[in-house]
């Protein structure tokens, strides 16, 4: 099947095949003729051409007719990716190149496993988010800046006595595998922590990495301060470490809280003399155990952090309060607020060198303390009975660790039993130690210190739950049902989940074929099929799940959405009806209702979409919005400029500027100024507020600044909480002394309901309630009268 154009002659000499070209083949000549040659093979023929792809077939790789003359390289090919062809190559299964080329315009996406023995020049799109790629040349190979499309790579083997080198950033969500040869990261290397998963390096030997390294550890959000067990693979100042992400607090003179100035104890420096934020009491927050009790305490502050280093081995125990730059919770709310808000999630970073081969710890003379606490040194899960049969002299086949959403209480793991694991743990994944965790061990030895040494065969490659002992194990899916709008009936069902498994194209590993063929179907559709769990890319920044609906019979049906909660909140996941031009915010409505018809394009695989991704991202400026009160209503005008791709606008109010809910929309009309009424305002509200949502044709959105009206109307009351912090009564008191029936809820900041109970009498504008039964943190009483109106106030309870 080859042509002759791509076959050259040359001499052999009865052992090697001369490099010497001797005579071209005629572009007639139909066969090759030998005389004494037995077993000459393909990897004898010296290609003049290099495969090129044309992919007038479906966009896998391996199919013959994606290539010219139906040559599918093979692993000394130099392959060429032309642009402008129908289809794009998707690297569903292991393929092996000497080089790559990608034409300006043309993609290559790797789900499975892309072997490359020389280089790759990409001057279109190179995409490896769920797939591995391995570099397993003779000579040295280089990843740069215009290698992999926005840096960021699933897994990454070196095979290359040569080495390989990083001469731009690389973001790793997999695994770095150390087959042979060494990876020069140059600074460039950063392993991914998110709520889906934590970048590691798997098991290597010798010297396999140079160079420092970024290493993340995300901690997940919780609804109050809860300490957390946590170590470092490589070794940096703790000030130039995780200080930059989170507040670290200690003893030390001088400073001001939220200062100016970057200096250690100056009157406007935001550290005191030992480098720890200031605050009014320069609590510590970050400590290590010290068996010989300092202050009567084995729990002891580091002494500083601009000079202290992490030390990989070592565990640490943190009260992490949250994100440091964050946009919700100011510097002062974190650090001095006795009402602070609940801790955000927040990924802490580390560079430097991580630690290879072994490493040795030492351990308490079990005479001062029968327990250490250690820490996992390297960026990879442990497996904690590999780890203690390499040192069972030293330590007893026992550990214990803490999870800040667990119970209070360690988790203690012993020969393959386990109690108090976090969610999602077991007796048989308890066994892991995660990157960055940190455990107590008991030591076997009195009257010596003893050791434990870290092997790189104690790395393990088993996926683990990635962060409950720093987080939540959460599914990240969301199930849409087809049902009646009289009944609610469920007619079909779908879910969409993502992980780094997942791809656009249909993977019989990971996607289910939908078999449903009764009067009204539903389905997820990934390109000519259809599906019934189907798993996408993990990576959520932008994507898209397109919608099958199909009926027998003309009606009305219903979209429900639910079990979304997974994904993470700053996502915005909108459904788009291109029949009718709309679109709805899933978070906020949970139901869509349509209609089939007799138009074909009112079902099928084009009326729905999905789509993900961050809001904020449309064109469209807002360059005025204002609200009148006009008699009983009120008129909301606004004005827009670029108005491009905008599908139509939602109003939304609000009666305190923080929780918006849609009341209008209007259907983007190519106009730059718009006006709708509120007529329906709620009672006794002295202030609202307003605000539109742009939404694109493609889901995104875009919001327009605040406008915010006094109505002239007096609220019926407003709540004072008394003692505040709380001990364990609960005494509230009505402004206006008011009387009447009331619902009583309180919740956590977070939205956790921890008591309800309607129809409870308050008189003379007094209510108590006994909060003793409360954990310790900040919570909202909330009380609605017979009207419906709402009144809230913050409390804390000690």
């Amino acid at each position: 099947s080859i042509p002759t154009n791509y076959l050259s002659l040359h001499i052999y000499n009865g052992s090697d095949w001369n490099s010497n070209t001797v005579a071209s083949l005629n572009t007639t000549t139909k066969s090759l003729q030998t005389t004494g040659l037995s077993g000459i093979s393909l990897n004898q023929l010296t290609l003049a051409t290099p495969p090129t792809w044309v992919g007038t077939g479906s966009p896998l790789w391996t199919t013959p007719i994606n290539w010219v003359a139906n040559y599918v390289p093979i692993s000394t090919s130099n392959a060429i990716i032309q642009a402008g062809t129908l289809s794009n190559p998707v690297i569903a299964s292991s393929v092996a190149l000497k080089n790559l080329t990608i034409n300006n315009g043309a993609s290559v996406v790797v789900t499975d496993t892309i072997a490359i023995a020389g280089a790759i020049t990409n001057n279109g799109t190179f995409k490896i988010s769920s797939g591995t790629l391995v570099l397993n040349g003779t000579s040295a190979q280089t990843i740069g800046s215009t290698t992999i499309n926005n840096d960021s790579i699933h897994n990454l083997v070196i095979n290359n006595a040569a080495g390989v080198s990083l001469t731009a950033p690389l973001y790793l969500t997999g695994t770095l595998t150390p087959t042979a040869g060494t990876l020069s990261t140059g600074g460039n290397l950063t392993l991914v922590s998110t709520i889906a998963g934590t970048a590691r390096i798997a098991q290597g030997s010798g010297n396999y990495i140079t160079g420092n390294v970024n290493v993340q550890r995300f901690i997940t959000a919780k609804s109050g301060r809860k300490y957390s067990y946590i170590s470092s693979a490589v070794t940096q100042t703790i000030r130039n470490a995780w200080q930059q992400q989170i507040y670290i607090t200690g003893t030390g003179t001088g400073g001001k809280t939220c200062g100016t100035t970057t200096g250690d104890g100056g009157n406007t420096d935001k550290y005191n003399s030992n480098g720890f934020d200031a605050t009014n009491t320069n609590k510590p927050s970050m400590f290590i155990y010290n068996a010989a009790k300092i202050n009567g305490s084995r729990y002891v502050s580091v002494p500083n952090t601009d000079y202290t280093n992490l030390v990989p081995g070592t565990g640490y125990i943190m009260n992490i309060r949250g994100n440091r730059n964050s946009t919700t919770y100011d510097c002062n709310n974190q650090l001095n607020a006795t009402a602070y808000g609940a801790p955000e999630a927040v990924t802490l970073n580390a560079t430097g060198t991580v630690t290879t081969g072994s490493l040795s710890v030492s351990l308490y003379d079990t005479a001062v303390s029968k327990f250490t606490l250690i820490g996992n040194p390297y960026p990879s899960q442990i497996c904690f009975s590999t780890f203690q049969a390499s040192n069972s002299a030293t330590i007893y086949n026992k550990m214990w660790t803490y999870s800040p959403f667990g119970n209070g209480n360690y988790t203690t793991c012993m020969q393959g039993i386990a109690t108090n694991c976090a969610m999602g743990f077991d007796n048989t994944n308890c066994d892991y130690i995660a990157s960055g965790q940190a455990f107590f061990v008991q030591a076997t030895q009195a009257g010596s210190s003893g050791t434990v040494t870290f092997q790189e065969s104690n790395k393990a490659g088993a996926t683990i739950p990635n962060t409950h002992y720093f987080g939540n194990a959460v599914n990240r899916l969301i199930r849409i049902g087809l049902k009646t709008v009289d009944s609610s009936a469920l007619l079909d069902e779908v879910v969409v989940r993502f992980n780094t498994n997942g791809s656009k194209q249909y993977d019989a590993n990971w996607d289910a074929s939908s078999l449903s063929s009764a009067s009204q179907t539903l389905t997820v559709v990934k390109g000519n099929s259809k599906i019934a769990i189907a798993t996408l890319p993990g990576n959520l920044a932008e994507d898209t799940a397109s919608l099958g609906v199909s009926s027998t019979a003309n009606g009305q049906f219903r979209l429900a959405f639910s079990e979304y909660q997974g994904i993470d909140a700053a996502q915005s996941i909108t459904l788009v009806d291109k029949f009718l031009g709309t679109t709805q915010d899933v978070r906020s409505k949970q139901m869509y209702d349509f209609t089939v018809t007799a138009d074909t394009a009112s079902q099928g695989n084009n009326r729905f979409k999905l789509v993900f991704g961050a809001a904020n991202t449309l064109p469209v400026n807002f360059t005025a919005i204002s609200a009148t009160k006009t008699g009983a209503d009120v008129t909301i005008k606004w004005n827009t400029a670029n108005e491009t791709n905008i599908a139509s606008y939602e109003v939304e109010r609000s009666t305190n500027g923080t929780a918006f809910n849609t009341i209008n929309s209007k259907k983007a009309a190519g106009a730059n100024n718009y006006a709708v009424a509120d007529a329906s305002l709620p009672a006794n509200a002295s202030t609202l507020y307003y605000r539109i949502k742009a939404i694109g044709t493609d889901g995104t959105t875009k919001y327009s600044s605040i406008a915010k009206l006094t109505t002239n109307n007096s609220p019926l009351t407003t709540i004072a909480i008394y003692p505040n912090p709380v001990n364990r009564d609960l005494n509230v008191t009505l402004s206006n002394a008011a009387t009447g029936v009331y619902t009583v809820r309180i919740a956590t900041v977070t939205g956790n309901p921890v008591y309800g109970k309607s129809g409870m009498t308050i008189t003379g504008g007094k209510l108590n309630l006994d909060a003793g039964s409360f954990a310790a943190g900040v919570y909202v009483l909330e009380l609605t009268d017979a009207k419906g109106n709402k009144y809230q106030e913050k409390f804390i309870k000690e």
